[in-house]
């Protein structure tokens, strides 16, 4: 079993107004529920269009707009995206901040598909959306791991907003769950046993991320103390993560103490309830 932990910060002294979204439509489908789930694909991610396309979208900046993280022009799009029907985003060009800007600009193309899942090369995790063996893509490390059923892949990291002088540090949290490292061995599917064990870890990397961002908001970070106080959290809360992960394999001996593994389900379910005022 193994997991992947990582970590971006993003520190500002400037802020001013939002950045500027546009686009450029020429297939619009009908519009999809807010609720409607829309897959983001990076520019460097691998994808043969099976659906059809539907434009380009874009979010730019000028200057030093605030509201402008990854995450929150991620928002933004998954939202313009949803209003010309599409349910795949495919980024195309991303520029990080610079000195020219404090913003994340992307641009990227839009789609809507069949089925999103077939696309997946990460899984964000949420109360709705249980694993399945179909989402375990990587193949089978049967010299390394001849004795390993499956291993799941999963990661938590954090991002914030431009803090300032004047705002507060807004924390975003994410935990997912890498498709195409992740895999079964094609014997084992028929276990689900087997997979509400690996179930546990990708909701344990949970636990975890909303552990980061209670400590995180805790803390009462600033643009003064943001990058150090936040690696010493991140750091901390990363090494009792990697711990809990070992002690969850040897209690309930890799999935397979049935009484265990029930007991762990249970107490897993339980942290998550008492940490959902952070899960995002």
């Amino acid at each position: 079993m193994k997991f992947l932990i990582y970590l971006i910060t993003l520190t500002t002294l400037f802020f001013s107004c939002s950045p500027k979204i546009g686009s450029t439509i020429s297939n619009k489908q009908p519009a999809l529920a807010d609720s409607e789930f829309v897959l983001i694909l990076q520019k460097e991610d691998s994808f043969i269009n099976d659906g059809i396309e539907i434009g380009n979208i874009k979010s730019n900046d000028y200057g030093f707009s605030s509201n402008c993280t990854y995450y929150e022009v991620i928002e933004t799009l998954k939202k313009l995206a949803r209003d010309y029907g599409a349910n795949l985003i495919k980024i195309t060009d991303r520029k990080s901040p610079d000195q020219w800007s404090t913003c994340e600009r992307l641009k990227a193309k839009i789609y809507k598909v069949l089925n999103f899942r077939v696309h997946e090369k990460e899984i964000e995790w949420t109360a709705s959306r249980k694993l399945t063996w179909e989402d375990f893509k990587g193949s089978p490390k049967t010299i390394s791991n001849s004795n390993t059923a499956a291993q799941t892949f999963c990661g938590f990291g954090f991002q914030t907003n431009n803090v300032t002088m004047f705002n507060k540090a807004k924390i975003f949290t994410t935990t997912s769950f890498t498709t195409n490292l992740s895999w079964v061995r094609p014997d084992q599917k028929n276990r689900l046993d087997l997979l509400e064990h690996e179930q546990g870890h990708f909701d344990l990397c949970e636990v975890y991320a909303r552990q980061l961002r209670k400590t995180l908001e805790e803390k009462k970070l600033t643009a003064f103390n943001l990058n150090t106080d936040a690696n010493v959290i991140f750091k901390n809360v990363s090494k009792s993560y990697l711990e809990r992960q070992e002690l969850y394999e040897s209690e309930t001996q890799y999935g397979t103490d049935r009484k265990k593994q029930i007991e762990w389900t249970k107490l897993i379910a339980s942290e998550l309830n008492e940490l959902s005022s952070f899960s995002k």
